[in-house]
């Protein structure tokens, strides 16, 4: 049986889009580095090299939790001092995230100090950690701005592991029983009591990591734009003109809040950002990938727009050592908080 795209390794899925961006940036004279300059004002256009944090503070800090950085050169016991101490000033829950961090891995929840005591010798690299948004929905909402115009291209809606109960089962087997578990699972199970046994028809959401590879379904759901949003949205990201392309993802507490423009954001992601509500099952691997390279083109022509900007980039060899050595890290972290040897 061949498995939905949405399933597809990223490398695969991905590889027909690099093609394609490649012989754009030919076509238009924009160099591949230079695809960094549709997000200028931060380190390489966010794609995965530089901080977060540093993303996150070239905004306006309103918008967001409160947030504070774990250096990743001191001791695990100066790591657990400095994270006690953000929660004595902000309580738990908080929420620990990699500075460098993408696709959902190497996040994880502490509820107390058990949690605090568990997960902080796990930690590799600069971590931040973050007052936990109370809100239960969480949307992605991919932002472009060509020409001086700002646009919005896609909101996904993200929909949490969650499984009900029949009133046999424990936790452990219904989520094996899940259609969309994987093994990345095991990173927010170990915090469930997989024992427990729901009753029948009774719910429960696994995990609050809105990833799709950590078993979040995203769906296309454009019919949440209102001019309410689209305003503040616009407001959000005017407060820095030199971003210009990615996707922020934001929490609500309900769909007529989110409407109304009213969110907290966790996350801004730049120039390597997915447009996410491809992955909508809705869609068929064609229609994905029109609205994959539509946001190619869109990239590109930003880029181009923006080539004038004065801007430090590695070389190509760097760029590359860089992010593939920040992925293995992530993926390391990422084993190693599911309690495996990494």
């Amino acid at each position: 049986m061949i498995k939905k795209y949405e399933f597809w390794h990223p490398r695969v899925f991905e590889f027909p889009f690099y093609l394609y961006l490649g012989w754009l940036c030919a076509l238009n004279r924009v160099g591949v580095r230079g695809l960094a300059k549709a997000n200028y004002a931060l380190d390489h256009g966010e794609i995965g090299l530089g901080s977060k944090l540093a993303t996150q503070q070239s905004f306006d800090q309103s918008y967001f939790p409160t947030t504070a950085l774990i250096p990743g050169d001191v001791s695990v016991a100066q790591k657990k001092q400095q994270i006690y101490s953000f929660i004595e000033r902000h309580a738990y829950p908080v929420v620990l995230k990699s500075n460098v961090g993408c696709v959902g891995k190497g996040i994880v929840k502490l509820s107390d100090a058990d949690a605090v005591e568990k997960h902080t010798p796990r930690l590799l690299g600069d971590y931040i950690v973050q007052d936990f948004s109370p809100h239960p929905h969480e949307c992605g909402v991919f932002y472009i701005r060509k020409n001086g115009r700002p646009r919005i291209t896609g909101i996904n809606k993200k929909h949490f592991p969650t499984v009900v109960g029949n009133g046999r089962d424990d936790l452990h087997t219904l989520a094996r029983n899940h259609p969309r578990y994987t093994a990345h699972w095991d990173s927010f199970l170990q915090d469930v009591d997989t024992t427990e046994v729901l009753e029948a028809d009774q719910e429960k959401r696994l995990s609050f990591i809105g990833s799709h590879t950590l078993g979040c379904k995203f769906t296309e759901q454009m019919d949440l734009l209102t001019p309410q949003l689209e305003s503040a949205i616009f407001e959000f990201f005017a407060s820095q003109s030199g971003f210009n392309y990615g996707r922020v993802d934001v929490k609500y507490a309900d769909e007529e809040s989110f409407k109304r423009g009213e969110f907290v954001v966790i996350e801004v992601n730049g120039v390597a950002s997915l447009p996410t509500h491809m992955f909508d099952p809705k869609f068929s691997v064609w229609q994905a990938y029109k609205i994959f390279f539509e946001h190619g083109r869109h990239l590109v022509n930003i880029a181009g727009e923006q080539r004038h900007q004065p801007m430090q980039l590695l070389p190509y060899r760097d760029v590359l050592r860089q992010v593939k050595d920040n992925q293995q890290m992530l993926n390391r972290v990422h084993q190693r908080l599911m309690g495996k040897p990494a």
